[in-house]
């Protein structure tokens, strides 16, 4: 009987260790390629709105209708079915922090008058 803590044991284990994880990790870049991405592409995020860190409003496209879809920790619910498409929302990415300093400052003024 052989000794199992020999050199010719231990390095017979680390070469089948070695082969086993490069079949995985091979197994798993082929398994990405070939993953499907949905059946012909029809399902797109038209807009997104984050409500809060874990929260947002998802605009979703299905085929031809369009879906408003809450998402928090708790799980997706469907919100709204638009009964017509919007195309992709257009709003420029300052468009709230200009209004919040403009309500600020007018705040600020009615607060304290000259």
């Amino acid at each position: 009987m052989s000794d199992p803590f020999s050199l010719s044991s231990l390095l017979r284990v680390s070469a089948a260790l070695v082969l086993l994880l490069g079949l995985l990790v091979l197994g798993l870049r082929a398994l990405k390629r070939v993953r499907p991405s949905g059946p012909g592409g029809a399902l797109k995020v038209v807009a997104s709105l984050a409500l809060s860190p874990r929260e947002r409003l998802l605009l979703v496209q299905v085929g031809k209708q369009q879906l408003l879809i809450g998402s928090s920790p708790h799980g997706l619910a469907r919100l709204h079915l638009l009964p017509d498409a919007i195309d992709e929302v257009a709003t420029p990415p300052d468009a709230f922090p200009a209004w919040l300093r403009r309500a600020s400052a007018a705040r600020a003024q009615d607060e304290h008058p000259r």
